[in-house]
């Protein structure tokens, strides 16, 4: 339950970004017109960004739109929005950026973007050096990182890898569990990019909260940080790659708190880690870890995986989606509060063709470039990450809102 004053935070918030909406939408109309009883509410319009891709972190949402624009939503606390406050937003809101970002990714309270230039900017909590300086702990606006040119980019809890135009990674941030993957036994973060020892070369890479993994142009997946979910057998904590047993090709990979799960050619989906609440899909709970990859019970054919907290979704092949884990807040989207360890369908019709998983939200985006997301609105480090304008937990599919349809 919230507190009584995370409550009146969240009320203040709420009416500063619902005014800034509706002054926008009225386009000069007097702010008189809101009254003490009137009713403000925000829904989705032709108005509306038409996303390309969206992420997803700890309370917070982020998309780009077709224009380039990047807009972000929910918790601010860090700075992770990018708005220049630490404001929570509860509908989406545009950043302000001078080049044309073509793709933003989250993590758990900081954020990364890639612009046409394939230039790297960092935003929000910088308190391990995860943004690649030591000049603040928070910034609030996207900041130029000092790294060439990059192609792939995972953000972690407290840490940020990349990869150069030669798929060769580099990480740098919080090194407490081997993140930066440099073979160097100081746990102490560093705040330069670091090469990642063994000279292999990522065509896909992924951050989970303390751990990375990477694919190979040949679809071996190699993990590394926290141990338990690096698919190699064990529970040691790695500070250079190691392959993940059992001689798998994978062509998709996806990390989470603590778990790890890849696709195959096939739509096959398959996971390792620690299990808790059913996140590996084995579909019994208490289901056992499982520290090498196995499959996902259930026959679905997926073709796109999102690992959250303790809770993993998933796009089949015509687009619907299905969710395994925790429930905790609604976050499997199936219009229920019950936990399960194999996949369900997540609730309604709709079709998407993109998926990312928060802490404990997920969203989505359907063909027409609207967003739709579930699961947890508040918590206490802030609201708004499903972006309907409120910091209601939803069981099921809520569409975010237009940042300019607000109406009385």
């Amino acid at each position: 339950m919230l507190s009584a004053t995370l409550t009146y935070r969240v009320r203040l918030q709420l009416a500063v970004t619902l005014a800034f909406a509706v002054l926008t939408a009225c386009q000069g109309e007097s702010v008189d017109a809101l009254s003490s009883d009137s009713t403000v509410t925000a829904t989705a319009s032709e108005t509306s960004p038409r996303f390309v891709s969206i992420t997803a972190g700890r309370q917070f949402s982020c998309a780009i739109d077709d224009k380039a624009q990047a807009w972000c939503w929910g918790s601010n606390r860090f700075g992770q929005l990018g708005l220049g406050d630490t404001l929570d937003r509860f509908v989406p809101t545009a950043l302000q950026h001078s080049e044309p970002f073509v793709r933003v990714i989250a993590g758990d309270s900081h954020s990364c973007a890639v612009d046409s230039l394939a230039a790297l900017h960092c935003w929000g909590d910088n308190r391990d050096f995860a943004l690649g300086d030591t000049a603040t702990r928070v910034r609030a606006r996207p900041g130029t990182v000092a790294v060439s040119r990059v192609q792939q980019v995972a953000l972690g809890a407290l840490f940020t890898c990349v990869t150069d135009p030669a798929d060769r990674p580099f990480c740098w941030g919080s090194d407490l569990h081997g993140e930066n993957a440099d073979g160097d036994v100081d746990p102490g973060p560093h705040a330069s990019p670091r090469a990642i020892v063994g000279g292999h070369r990522f065509t896909t890479l992924v951050a989970g909260r303390g751990h990375a993994c990477g694919l190979t142009e040949s679809g071996a997946a190699w993990c590394w940080g926290d141990g338990g979910a690096l698919g190699d057998g064990g529970v040691t904590d790695r500070r250079e790659p190691v392959e993940v047993v059992g001689g798998h090709v994978f062509t998709d990979i996806t990390a989470g708190e603590s778990v790890t799960c890849a696709l195959k050619s096939d739509g096959s989906a398959w996971c390792w880690g620690i299990a808790f609440e059913g996140q590996l899909g084995q579909g019994s709970v208490p289901s056992p870890n499982r520290f090498v990859p196995v499959p996902v019970t259930g026959g679905v054919q997926f073709k796109a995986l999102a690992a959250g907290h303790h809770r993993v979704c998933g796009l089949d092949v015509e687009g619907a989606a299905w969710c395994w884990g925790s429930n905790y807040n609604g976050g499997l989207g199936d219009n229920s509060s019950v936990s399960q360890p194999a996949p369900v369908r997540v609730a309604g019709d709709n079709r998407y063709v993109a998926i990312a998983a928060g802490d404990y939200h997920t969203c989505a985006l359907d063909a027409e470039g609207a967003a739709w997301c579930w699961g947890e609105n508040s918590d206490a480090r802030g609201g708004g990450a499903l972006g309907d304008g409120t910091v209601r937990s939803r069981p099921s599919p809520t569409r975010v809102a237009s940042p300019l349809a607000v109406v009385r």
